[in-house]
Formats: C-alpha cells, sequence, structure tokens
C-alpha cells in the first residue's frame, strides 16, 4: 500500500464584500419603494400585534395570581375550621363529657364503690 504523498489541504477562498471600488451596504438593499412600505407597515403590525398578545397574556397573570391568593387565603380559613371542628368533635367524645352529659340530662350517675345493688 502506498500512501499519497501528494494530498494537499484544501484552502477556501475569501470573497470580499466590496463590489468594485465601494463597499457593500446590507441597509441600502435593493428593494422597491411599495414593497418598502408594506414590509414597513407589516412590521409594524406585527410588533403591536405581539405587544397586545403580551399584555393579554400578563394580565391573565396577575388575574390568576390574585385568584390564587384568594383561593389559599379560603383553604387556610377552612383548615382552621377543620381543627377547630376536630377538636370538638374529641372533646364531645371524651369519656367525661359523656358522663357529665349523662349525669345532666338524664340524671345519671355512676354508682359510688358501695352501692351496686343486685336484683
Amino acid at each position: 500500500m502506498a500512501s499519497n504523498v501528494n494530498i494537499r489541504s484544501c484552502r477556501l477562498r475569501q470573497v470580499p464584500l466590496k463590489v468594485g471600488s465601494r463597499k457593500m451596504n446590507w441597509f441600502a438593499l435593493a428593494i422597491p419603494g411599495e414593497i418598502r412600505k408594506v414590509l414597513a407597515v407589516t412590521v409594524v403590525i406585527a410588533l403591536m400585534a405581539g405587544m397586545f398578545i403580551t399584555q393579554f397574556f400578563h394580565g391573565q397573570v396577575v388575574d390568576t395570581r390574585a385568584r390564587v391568593l384568594q383561593l389559599q387565603s379560603k383553604n387556610a380559613a377552612i383548615g382552621n375550621e377543620n381543627i377547630r371542628l376536630l377538636a370538638t368533635r374529641a372533646q364531645l367524645a371524651s369519656k367525661a363529657n359523656i358522663v357529665s352529659h349523662a349525669g345532666v340530662k338524664l340524671n345519671l350517675f355512676e354508682p359510688e364503690k358501695g352501692q351496686v345493688h343486685r336484683m
């Protein structure tokens, strides 16, 4: 196997941006006046539409944040009410509370130690 010794690297030629003796200006493209006006109006309309859409979504985000804060405060109030109701239920279900209410409403009482009657 013989290796190719005559291989040269490829060097790309650089093309200058000058056309003739003057420099090429990218902002002065060869666009006719009518198309330039239509293009300018289209760009302005697109910019205005983009700004309108951005403002619309910003308003939606602000409204959603306010609604989230309102729901969080309602959720906290409901959580506090739930805790209060659970504490009330635990207090009402306690044996001491049941015995005291039975004694008051039904005139019932627990017999003392030596007060058991047999029939």
